[in-house]
């Protein structure tokens, strides 16, 4: 056999002296490694299916047919060694409808779990797959904080700093219109300068006497009757009073990272690294089944599992 130049399609040509037949070498794994690549390319890249079959000189039909193979869920990997520092987050695929868990160390992804909501149940499902870690950051959602507390209950804690203060200006506005609001808000802000155990020491005292100052401001009621309803009273500052509640129930995992630099506050490894990019390839992909969008985020979370992680990660 000798080289008898290239086809149409790019594939080298091989000739036959005595017989005078050329043909081509195929490859069963070659074309199941490049059909996954294209695959890989469509599901994580910005050029559509209609766009990839021009290229490539063939029909949407057939890329259809080639990928089918390549329309299963993936498990990701066990993980049985321990962990240090696991963050963990979820993201609804379809409103009330799917979601998947993920968690995730500052280097590699370490487990995931497509469930049909965000609860008590789903979380607790997803904690017994992995090792307890020493510390988890979250969110703080009620559901997941339970699940923690059953399963891992020797496991520090760190509340994301950026979804206190998320919560914290949805209620009190950007521009408080009470001085108690204006007061609580400069306090908000205030949380991501702290870094020392001093400066914490500092914030803590500064709420505990804003919450002395207007105490009896935050107690005032309002008595009035809703239509078809019985003459009742309500708090007049319900929006402060429920900031004021939900830093309560914060503050005991607020400040874990002091002390301990290779704790994040903030839940960015999974926000920021994955599910954002994630909802950007659920919008560029609209339209698709619940089954496919499973297997777009089974796939980008795989390829995320097993590579290699950057340097500069802290």
């Amino acid at each position: 056999m000798q080289r008898w130049g290239k086809t149409a399609a790019g594939n080298i040509r091989w000739y036959c002296p005595r017989c005078l037949h050329s043909r081509i070498r195929r490859r069963k794994d070659v074309s199941i490694r490049s059909a996954h690549a294209l695959f890989v390319t469509w599901l994580t890249g910005t050029a559509s299916l209609g766009e990839i079959a021009r290229s490539k000189r063939v029909s949407v039909r057939t890329l259809e047919r080639r990928f089918s193979c390549f329309l299963e869920k993936k498990s990701p990997v066990t993980w049985s060694s321990s962990v240090d520092v696991l963050i963990i987050d979820g993201l609804y695929l379809e409103p009330r409808e799917n979601c998947v868990l993920i968690g995730k160390t500052k280097t590699t992804i370490v487990q995931w779990l497509f469930v049909q909501r965000e609860n008590y149940g789903s979380w607790r499902l997803f904690c017994q797959h992995i090792p307890a870690p020493r510390v988890v950051v979250c969110d703080g959602q009620r559901g997941m904080r339970a699940a923690l507390r059953d399963a891992w209950p020797h496991t520090l804690v760190q509340r994301c700093m950026v979804h206190i203060f998320q919560l914290a200006t949805a209620r009190l506005t950007r521009r408080p219109k009470t001085p108690a609001g204006q007061d609580l808000r400069v306090l908000v802000q205030q949380l991501f300068a702290i870094h020392t155990r001093r400066q914490k020491r500092r914030w803590i005292r500064k709420y505990r006497k804003w919450r002395k100052r207007y105490d009896h401001f935050l107690k005032e009621r309002t008595i009035g009757q809703q239509p078809g309803k019985k003459r009742t009273w309500w708090y007049t500052h319900k929006r402060i009073r429920s900031v004021r509640t939900l830093l309560d129930n914060a503050l005991p995992e607020l400040f874990t990272y002091i002390g301990h630099p290779e704790i994040p506050r903030t839940t960015n490894h999974v926000e920021g690294g994955i599910n954002s990019r994630l909802s950007e390839l659920l919008y560029r992909h609209r339209g698709i089944s619940l089954e496919k969008k499973e297997v777009l985020v089974a796939t980008f979370l795989g390829r995320k599992q097993g590579q290699k992680p950057t340097r500069n990660v802290y």
